[in-house]
């Protein structure tokens, strides 16, 4: 069932009206359009979650084995890795409106209507495509979004409020910083996090015949405990990246919103601190929960192998793993990876932009960080 963590929401609810934060454009925008939405949105979702019970009682008996996380800093190549992963046709993933609408009454129904609409020349299909081509015009450049692409499973998170991902909308969540690291929620709700959370990817895997769920999130270090705990047997692809480029990146990126709902808080030092935090918190996370898996199930891979040779990076986690590589996912991959080779990014970020200089960024992790000498030696390649 639907489960909301109040002392968090309260927390962000709370923090928009002080002097520091309540500006009229904010309060509407992010008080009364986007947190109603969330709430309504997920009653809706909820009702039909409630009627996958009666309409397919199964599900919840549906086996995950060994499913696929590909975990990173933000905007370090998950998404990249993901998109020529989900072409074998062994994994099952989600797509935006999947995880969205987490309900197999749901997938049936967009399945059966989908049906009806491409019988008909696809009118449903085109006013898609162009709601997309509006609302995701944004991440041009970044990476292709939309409704019916792959994406994080972050969403699946968001409507308790637990998702780091609500940064986009809270610039002051570093002030809520428990919501970085979810792990350490009290026993009692975390148990029902981790519940929730299994009974969304066996909604997914049911609905899609029981294939190898494949799932990708560059803010989840923080709940990586949760994850292990719904799912023993995970596996996990650790792409580790310069964490300084990612900050960059991420304040670029994560902080754009901000410039529209909250225009004081935009490249402002203070509020820019809690995407510094995210990814900060995300990387410690991943580090420090790296040893909790057996060998077999986790591989490390660099993102500069990543983009220089992405076919030869996808055969060494099949090798890992022990997973075949059909011939026409050979030639897949083969395609993808020379197409990669001439992406060229026009992106340039600077943390100068937000106020800061990279020692200050350097000194503030190692500050943070002062008992992990694994993340501060082996993996954060600084210089």
């Amino acid at each position: 069932m639907y489960f909301l963590y109040w002392p968090i929401f309260l927390k962000l609810m709370a923090r928009m009206f002080t002097p520091q934060y309540f500006r009229p454009k904010f309060v509407i925008f992010v008080g009364f359009i986007i947190i109603p939405s969330i709430l309504i949105f997920r009653v809706i979702v909820t009702f039909f979650q409630a009627l996958d019970y009666i309409l397919f009682p199964g599900f919840w008996r549906q086996k995950v084995i060994q499913p696929v996380f590909i975990l990173s800093n933000p905007r370090s190549g998950s998404t990249f890795l993901h998109r020529m992963l989900e072409k074998d046709e062994r994994f099952t993933y989600l797509s935006l409106w999947q995880s969205l609408f987490n309900s197999i009454t749901i997938y049936k129904l967009v399945g059966l209507i989908t049906h009806i609409d491409k019988s008909i020349g696809d009118p449903i299909g085109w006013l898609v495509d162009k709601l997309d081509g509006h609302f995701f015009k944004g991440w041009d450049g970044l990476h292709k979004a939309g409704l019916r692409y792959s994406e994080e499973d972050e969403f699946l998170f968001v409507s308790s409020f637990l998702a780091p991902g609500l940064i986009l909308f809270f610039p002051y969540l570093h002030e809520v910083s428990e919501i970085f690291s979810i792990d350490n929620l009290p026993e009692k709700a975390r148990k029902k996090v981790v519940k929730n959370f299994r009974l969304s990817v066996q909604r997914h895997v049911y609905a899609s015949k029981g294939e190898t769920f494949l799932a990708k999130n560059a803010v989840a270090g923080g709940r990586l405990g949760i994850y292990q705990e719904a799912f023993p047997d995970m596996r996990a692809i650790y792409i580790h990246s310069d964490i300084l480029k990612s900050i960059a990146s991420s304040l670029s990126v994560f902080s754009k919103p901000w410039s529209f709902h909250s225009p004081a808080c935009y490249q402002r030092k203070y509020e820019s601190m809690s995407v510094i935090e995210m990814v900060r918190t995300n990387y410690q996370g991943i580090i420090s929960h790296r040893y909790n898996f057996d060998p077999e199930n986790a591989i490390d891979i660099h993102y500069e192998y990543l983009v220089s040779d992405p076919e030869g990076t996808v055969k060494s986690i099949y090798q890992h793993f022990s997973l075949s590589l059909s011939e026409a996912y050979k030639s897949s991959l083969r395609h993808d990876s020379i197409a990669a080779k001439s992406y060229k990014s026009s992106h340039v970020y600077a943390i100068e932009d937000y106020g800061f200089t990279e020692d200050e960024i350097k000194q503030y992790l190692s500050s943070m960080t002062p008992e992990n000498h694994v993340f501060d030696e082996q993996y954060r390649k600084l210089e």
